[in-house]
């Protein structure tokens, strides 16, 4: 069976809920669709991030692509976490067919009791992840705030920098004040790029690493690194 066949299968038996990134063999060619492609645009950003020698954490990890690719980009470690043990054993299978020196692990992050708690790494990741159901749902600040435990020197994040509350949100302003209050929802847009941001300061100094012009709508999602401030 080839590669693609055995990674068709896993996402047959997942469904599609969970492939929500296009997954790819080592030359970047199709084997499973997804919800979301990676382009040349998101991996030329994504190298610019220094991963030499460095212990990493990927959270939210699907099937692996961003986890896989920082280890090219030469990361010591890189532990892939998601909480989904089917997408996980596709994981494992991409790992195989690599031959990549990386570990993936079964982690729930909104579990209090979550064993990864316990652990640091030089790079926690939360990359293409992020999307209008954590925005609507409330969950943006538990992600963040798990993720911000996992590092006492640099995280990685990538956001869409605005989103259409009525369009894209399926929501109402007066909805999303009551969760985000005005300083992040203006007219009928919500400012998520300024709420990380913000959420992260004074305690980190965000470094974006995407093109960020002002406050205009842009997409795809924006790559922002974060240091200790």
């Amino acid at each position: 069976m080839s590669i693609a066949e055995k990674m068709r299968e896993i996402a047959a038996q997942v469904g599609p809920e969970h492939v929500y990134r296009t997954v790819y063999d080592e030359d970047l060619r199709v084997l499973v669709p997804g919800k979301e492609d990676i382009n040349a645009e998101i991996l030329d950003t994504f190298s610019r991030i220094d991963f030499t020698g460095k212990s990493v954490v990927d959270l939210g990890c699907n099937f692996g692509f961003f986890t896989f690719y920082a280890a090219r980009l030469g990361a010591r470690q890189v532990v892939g976490v998601d909480r989904e043990k089917g997408v996980l054993q596709g994981c494992e299978i991409l790992k195989q067919h690599f031959n990549a020196s990386v570990s993936f692990e079964a982690h729930d992050i909104d579990d209090p009791a979550c064993g990864l708690i316990s652990r640091t790494f030089d790079i926690a990741m939360l990359v293409e992840f992020i999307g209008k159901t954590f925005v609507v749902e409330n969950r943006v600040a538990p992600a963040l705030g798990f993720l911000e435990r996992l590092s006492e020197r640099e995280l990685i994040v990538s956001v869409q920098k605005i989103y259409w509350i009525k369009k894209e949100l399926g929501s109402t302003p007066e909805a999303m004040r009551v969760i985000y209050t005005d300083r992040y929802v203006r007219g009928g847009s919500f400012y998520l790029l300024n709420y990380v941001r913000d959420f992260f300061a004074p305690r980190w100094r965000m470094e974006p690493i995407s093109e960020v012009n002002g406050d205009e709508y842009e997409k795809p999602r924006k790559l922002l690194r974060f240091v200790r401030a």
